[in-house]
């Protein structure tokens, strides 16, 4: 097994905290053939020590279940030591549970993988966190010269800003490919939802900056179903009330995971709040009128259109005339009433997206 590209070439320093031996040597087994230096410590608190002569691994895959102190608290006091802030931390075990794996974000940990694992996924998310953290720290060292040196003032910036747009639309693409892989009927449906959420955005006389957010983020109102399991996507038929409970935590795993990613606040709300209600009976929160963000208003509307307008294994779809009558009923209900004037006054261009995206159009 040879070490994942587009890394500078180097021994890398992985610090693995496990308190069984057997998952130690897996881990040392899994990493051997890796240009790594792999040290193992037993427990959290012997990791913790090793840190006192400041020797920083590069990366650091932490067991969750150990006496004494678990892996989430070693995450949180890693966090809170200025030098160990951004290391990038995997959180490795063997509970399957997404109440788990939001624990673990919360308390810092860059990454979740479940065991059994397969040594060529952990060697790959290894990678990917260890791009992000050398560009962060070439990030840091950019900020230093910055202050050092003002006459490479306007070159760094535009440096340091390209970066981190190369690192967001990377991201966000990745994201996008993620929730796609998840459910074949979302490729289509994120490109209308996006197209339809800048008709409207555009007839709302959002600021141009607004637009475009939301326009780049809509696309990702849906990426916390990553977490629901395939059997409940997937599933004809009404949801029951259980599942239908469960279906809604996708809209906190949504915002969770873009929170930790560092995305835009713009794709954290509408992850968060493309379910809420202009009267206040939406979820997770509740949130009504101006309470909900406007891009997230804007998102709920095009990702309703969509849903109405279009099939999906468990329902059928409406026509347009019955669609817009719909919205109309729905006017001060479920959607803000201005923004349903606006859609009307779109509605055209509306239709046009559905008739060139159109799920139909799926092989051309």
């Amino acid at each position: 097994m040879k070490w994942p590209g587009e890394l500078p070439p180097r021994n890398y320093r992985v610090a693995v905290v496990d308190d069984e031996d057997n998952n130690l040597l897996l881990f040392r087994v899994s990493l051997s053939e890796a240009p790594l230096d792999v040290e193992t410590f037993p427990s959290g608190q012997a990791f913790l020590d090793s840190l006192s002569g400041g020797r920083i691994p590069d990366i650091v895959l932490l067991d969750v279940m150990m006496p004494y102190m678990d892996g989430f608290e070693v995450c949180r006091r890693l966090r809170a030591q200025p030098m160990t802030e951004f290391l990038p931390i995997i959180l490795v075990t063997g509970l399957d549970d997404t109440e788990f794996t939001i624990k673990g974000l919360k308390a810092g940990a860059d990454d979740y993988l479940s065991k059994p694992f397969h040594p060529l996924e952990l060697m790959a998310r290894m990678r990917a966190l260890l791009r992000v953290s050398l560009l962060t720290e070439e990030l840091k060292t950019k900020n230093v010269l910055l202050s050092d040196d003002k006459m490479h003032l306007e070159q760094l910036v535009k440096e340091r800003t390209s970066e981190l747009e190369g690192l967001t639309i990377g991201l966000v693409t990745a994201l996008e490919k993620a929730n796609e892989m998840n459910d074949s009927d979302t490729g289509l449906h994120l490109l209308r939802v996006s197209n339809y959420s800048k008709i409207l955005a555009k007839a709302m006389g959002l600021s141009k900056d607004t637009i475009f957010k939301i326009s780049r983020y809509a696309s990702l109102h849906d990426v916390g179903k990553v977490g629901i399991p395939d059997q409940l996507l997937k599933k004809p038929g009404t949801l029951t009330a259980k599942e239908f409970e469960e279906m809604k935590l996708h809209t906190v795993y949504g915002y969770e995971l873009l929170k930790v990613a560092k995305v835009d606040v713009v794709a954290q709300n509408i992850a968060y709040c493309h379910h809420e209600k202009f009267n206040g009976t939406g979820y997770p929160r509740g949130l009504r009128g101006d309470e909900i963000p406007v891009e997230a208003r804007v998102v709920a509307m095009a990702d309703v259109f969509d849903a109405l307008t279009t099939k999906r294994c468990y329902k059928t779809n409406y026509d347009l005339e019955t669609s817009r009558e719909i919205f109309l009923a729905e006017s001060g209900l479920h959607f803000e009433p201005s923004m349903v004037e606006a859609q009307q006054d779109c509605w055209n261009q509306f239709a046009e997206v559905l008739g060139n995206y159109g799920d139909d159009n799926q092989s051309k």
